[in-house]
């Protein structure tokens, strides 16, 4: 089975706050393995904008360095889990969420 994952990025490292970010690295992974990569343009800033842009690429897990709460209850609508408090480079960040070491639930949400 394919799942999505997108990474709020700034440049090549994870954009601290999601509604910042101006592109998304859409990561495609089959048991556990990279098949496909592009980057996204994420558009507009609005929030409910970004939020419906997840939905249309895919993403069923976004990494990134905060989240603004009050849209996790839409991201959960999504059927998008929100892993927040990341930082570093977006390859590495990717590499530890592969390995599952990045959990949703391991980090609280910030405000963005």
């Amino acid at each position: 089975m394919t799942t999505c994952i997108g990474i709020a990025l700034f440049g090549d490292e994870v954009s601290p706050r999601f509604c910042f970010a101006e592109t998304i690295l859409v990561v495609e992974v089959v048991k556990g393995q990279e098949v496909r990569r592009h980057v996204a343009s994420m558009g507009e800033p609005w929030l409910p904008h970004r939020m419906s842009r997840l939905s249309a690429l895919g993403i069923k897990t976004l990494l990134c360095g905060a989240f603004n709460r009050a849209f996790l209850p839409t991201a959960d609508r999504l059927g998008v889990r929100v892993i927040t408090g990341i930082s570093g480079n977006a390859e590495e960040a990717l590499g530890r969420f592969l390995v599952g070491q990045l959990v949703p639930g391991r980090v609280r949400p910030r405000r963005c």
